[in-house]
């Protein structure tokens, strides 16, 4: 699979956020190339966002050092996004869609739709729904009537995995990374729904699930049999 920038970026940040890359440990735009397969290109660009997010720091020299960002850093920032997130949410609910608004999120639906229908492996799966992810949730944000909480979010958007539709990704399991992706679409219909049916409640709740699921499905997905011991799991 020929991964690009965003590929790159959701991998490493994956990896930091999970204690793969320890803190202090250099980390070079060369060794994530050869690590992922990459040109210098991608792996640059995926560096410098990662330098922006605070999850790595320039060195005095050439490449960067993963930083002491704690679990419970990541948590914090996770949690008031999707505290900004379910608000805007709910707003958007109550008052209702604008016809331009309705159509850029069905059009998001429909898009990232296609690409999990599609039989083929997409090379540029994650790049392209990041792109319409990060299109859906900041429609959200920006059309829920109060520019206030657009405000407050500017405020932790460069924190580590605050930024809205961030995803981070585990390039050595693209089977369980896709159905990932599959229950994120999943809650982008569910939330359209909400939006239509007028019902701020259900945005709300289902909108803070989906943006604490960064941290939460993350670790679901990589346990074993949902989390069951594989040598006490019975068959049936």
């Amino acid at each position: 699979m020929a991964l690009r920038s965003e590929n790159v970026l959701a991998i490493v940040r994956n990896q930091i956020i999970r204690g793969d890359r320890q803190p202090g440990e250099r980390i070079t735009e060369a060794a994530v190339a050869a690590e992922l397969g990459v040109s210098r290109t991608p792996a640059r660009t995926a560096l410098a966002a990662l330098a922006a997010e605070g999850l790595i720091e320039k060195r005095t020299g050439r490449g960067f050092t993963v930083g002491h960002i704690t679990t419970a850093d990541v948590t914090k920032a996770i949690e008031v996004r999707a505290s900004l997130e379910s608000l805007a949410a709910g707003l958007l609910a109550d008052r209702g869609m604008s016809d331009a608004v309705e159509t850029t999120l069905l059009g998001v639906i429909d898009s990232t739709q296609t690409l999990l229908d599609s039989d083929d492996p997409d090379p540029d799966l994650l790049d392209s729904y990041s792109a319409w992810n990060k299109i859906f949730h900041e429609t959200i944000m920006q059309s829920c009537g109060n520019e206030l909480i657009g405000y407050a979010f500017e405020r932790i958007a460069m924190l580590p995995m605050a930024a809205l539709g961030t995803l981070a990704f585990d390039h050595s399991d693209l089977k369980r990374q896709r159905m990932r992706l599959t229950v994120g679409h999943s809650q982008h219909v569910i939330l359209f729904d909400a939006f239509k049916q007028r019902d701020r409640l259900r945005a709300e709740a289902v909108m803070r699930e989906h943006s604490l699921a960064t941290l939460n499905y993350s670790d679901l997905f990589v346990r074993d049999r949902y989390g069951r011991d594989k040598s006490k799991a019975r068959s049936v």
